[in-house]
This record gives C-alpha cells, sequence and structure tokens, in this order.
C-alpha cells in the first residue's frame, strides 16, 4: 500500500486504516496518524487493545501510568491495554505516526468498527 492509501477518517485528527481488525487474521490493525498541537486527546485507556506507536514525523511526550516518555521521528513507544495513556505535542509541524492495535483479549468490533460507526451516526 502506497503513502495516502487506505479508508481515512477525521474524527479531530485525520488517520488512515492501512490495515483494520476485520482486515487480519489476528485481530491487529495498522493506521496512520496525522496531528497538530491542539488536537491531543484527553487521558484515556483501552481495555481491550495494546497500542503502539511508531513516530514518522515530529515530536511527542507520551504519559502513561504516571511515567513520561519523549519520542521523536524513529521512537517507539508501547502502550499497554487497560491503562490510562495520552500524549503531548511538542513540535510545531503536524505530527504523523504509525499506530499499532494489538490482538482484542476478547472478541469486540475493534478501533475499525468503532469508527466506521461513527462516520455513519454522523
Amino acid at each position: 500500500m502506497s503513502r495516502g492509501e487506505g479508508q481515512t477518517y477525521n474524527l479531530g485528527i485525520d488517520f488512515t486504516v492501512k490495515a483494520g481488525e476485520r482486515q487480519t487474521t489476528n485481530g491487529a490493525a495498522v493506521l496512520e496518524y496525522v496531528t497538530r498541537k491542539g488536537e491531543e486527546p484527553e487521558a484515556h485507556s483501552h481495555p481491550t487493545e495494546d497500542e503502539m506507536f511508531y513516530v514518522l514525523e515530529g515530536q511527542l511526550t507520551f504519559s502513561c501510568d504516571g511515567q513520561s516518555f519523549d519520542a521523536e521521528a524513529g521512537g517507539f513507544v508501547f502502550l499497554p491495554r487497560g491503562q490510562e495513556h495520552s500524549y503531548a505535542i511538542r513540535s510545531d509541524g503536524p505530527v504523523r505516526l504509525l499506530v499499532i492495535t494489538a490482538p482484542p483479549r476478547e472478541p469486540s468490533n475493534g478501533w475499525g468498527g468503532f469508527v466506521a460507526d461513527v462516520e455513519s451516526s454522523a
């Protein structure tokens, strides 16, 4: 898949689904986020998915379970399921992230299903 290919959505940030849970045999999902200062998520957790971030462009500080981790292009952060986390963008320009969610512990509609449901109700 080439850069820019995949299903793109905007729920406060732009993200492109490269492979959704329903497309993989193990329930993993791969997404590309493009975000900027002021678009950071509130602290939240995912009860059924681990979340991994590979920084393609930009600088961020991730917070998870009372710890902070600085990451920039080429950096990687693993956030375990069930632990509250967030990130703050430090760079002035856009931040690009490759995000992977690991298989849910139990059957779920997953992130891709959630996005499709939100988009169809908007």
